[in-house]
């Protein structure tokens, strides 16, 4: 649902005082579209129907962007994942720093996105308003600044971030930063994964190799090495005892947290793997996605690839699961800064 906030002059939400222009006139406020994104999900709560007497209806091209409030979110489709892939472009927000952003993250209520990249700041923007709220500073020096990953634990309790010259960071919802490990890793950290339980995370690094982390007591507890060069991406199993990395090397490999050994290596991809994730819906399945143009889905039970995601022109160097669909998988090309195209792709895997 979209709406206005009211432009008149008597009101000033948020106690914000009116601009006041030369002369001291206060003119009107220029309305801000904002856009409540839980309505459609409270509106399918309140007029669903049951599933044993007969299910819902299916859904019809509706007469006027009105009706938007009507349409069923992806919960309420969950045998027609096609229905849940975006199709429309709502808004681009324009930051002033110049500077490549690196990593993008949800906050856990979704009501917020933030953003961190090559200056080492994190940038808070609205995800209904779609202006931009704060900045502040993240990992910052004056020798190598960025910020290269992030992760929310799954309690969503506290945020964790690598930056560019291997350190992590803990912060706390209101991004309070509680405590740093500087040694962390020798380069940069790439990528972060939690363990099912939040009491330990992965860290992969630029350094070659992978660490195991006691939250708590802010400690190492495993090193894992096997790479030949540098780890671009990890994940941590959601119910199984099984870490997962993608290399530089072309190596895709799986390790056993509680012995560090690597347990087998899979040879699938041509050229740098940029991103590997397992399904939390069907946790048999990992995507995998390279810079040689594609993804690829392995079968744990197999331990082998058994589709193939073509369709870039491009790397691809993202990759993500829908959260509730276990078919639907969404890709992205790495782009250049002359790039007038970057390009989505949404897969239905069989």
């Amino acid at each position: 649902m979209a709406f206005y906030d009211d432009p008149g002059s008597d009101s000033q939400p948020f106690g914000r005082p009116p601009k006041s222009y030369e002369g001291g006139i206060a003119g009107p406020r220029r309305p801000r579209l904002v856009t409540d994104y839980g309505s459609s999900l409270v509106q399918w709560m309140r007029t669903r129907k049951p599933r044993y007497k007969g299910g819902h209806q299916l859904e019809v091209e509706r007469p006027s962007a009105s009706y938007v409030v009507d349409m069923l979110p992806p919960l309420a489709r969950v045998h027609s994942p096609a229905d849940t892939i975006p199709v429309r472009h709502l808004h681009q927000s324009i930051g002033k720093s110049k500077k490549p952003i690196t990593v993008v993250r949800w906050t856990p209520e979704g009501r917020r996105l933030l953003t961190g990249g090559h200056t080492g700041e994190f940038m808070l923007w609205n995800g209904t308003a779609f202006n931009f709220e704060t900045v502040m500073d993240a990992h910052y020096d004056q020798l190598q600044a960025g910020v290269t990953s992030l992760a929310w634990s799954h309690s969503h309790d506290w945020l964790i971030s690598g930056g560019q010259k291997g350190d992590v960071k803990y912060w706390r919802p209101n991004f309070n930063n509680v405590e740093t490990i500087d040694d962390a890793h020798h380069d940069a950290v790439r990528d972060l994964a939690w363990s099912p339980s939040d009491t330990k995370f992965l860290s992969a690094s630029d350094d070659t190799t992978l660490k195991i982390f006691d939250f708590t007591a802010r400690t190492c507890d495993t090193v894992l090495t096997g790479h030949n060069w540098d780890v671009k991406s990890c994940d941590w199993h959601p119910t199984k005892g099984l870490l997962v990395s993608g290399s530089k090397d072309h190596q895709v490999k799986f390790w056993d947290p509680r012995t560090a050994r690597c347990l087998t290596t899979l040879h699938s991809h041509k050229n740098t793997v940029t991103a590997t994730r397992f399904s939390r819906v069907n946790s048999n399945l990992l995507a995998t996605s390279s810079r040689d143009q594609t993804a690829r889905v392995f079968d744990l039970r197999m331990m082998r690839d058994i589709c193939i995601l073509r369709g870039h022109e491009k790397p691809v160097s993202s990759l993500t699961w829908h959260p509730i669909h276990s078919s639907l998988i969404s890709t992205g090309h790495l782009s250049c800064p002359q790039d007038t195209i970057r390009t989505w792709c949404h897969y239905l895997v069989p």
